[in-house]
């Protein structure tokens, strides 16, 4: 279904169902990808955007409900980038990569055995 909507003031058509999140519209249809993916449950906030001025979780928002709307993303905020929230997020984003180990594990583990939390007999937790 062709849905119009009003994006940081430019008008777009595009062939989505109505009921796809608003954030992949706009990553995946609109090539606007300042708005991130989190937690997809719409509790971190890093797909927000603005839905006719109100802070709007676009993860969980389904797209035709931005239909006749104004909606504004990062990218929107000005044009040369110079927003506050932009120039925090782009250097957010230099920092998380710059400092990013691959050698990295989840669940993280201890470096030895000896740093294992071992219980004594009276099942009190001591450091070795």
């Amino acid at each position: 279904m062709a849905l119009t909507l009003n994006v940081n003031g430019k008008d777009y058509t595009v062939d989505v169902e109505p009921e796809t999140p608003l954030l992949w519209v706009l990553r995946d249809n609109m090539g606007l990808i300042g708005t991130k993916y989190g937690c997809g449950i719409a509790r971190c906030g890093a797909c927000t955007v603005h839905v006719d001025g109100q802070p709007t979780r676009s993860c969980t928002t389904q797209a035709s409900l931005a239909v006749g709307k104004k909606t504004v993303t990062i990218e929107g905020l000005s044009a040369d980038s110079k927003h506050p929230v932009q120039v925090a997020g782009s250097s957010l984003r230099s920092r998380s990569v710059a400092g990013a180990s691959p050698a990295r594990s989840w669940p993280p583990r201890p470096c030895s055995r000896s740093a294992r939390v071992r219980p004594t007999p009276t099942s009190t937790p001591r450091w070795n």
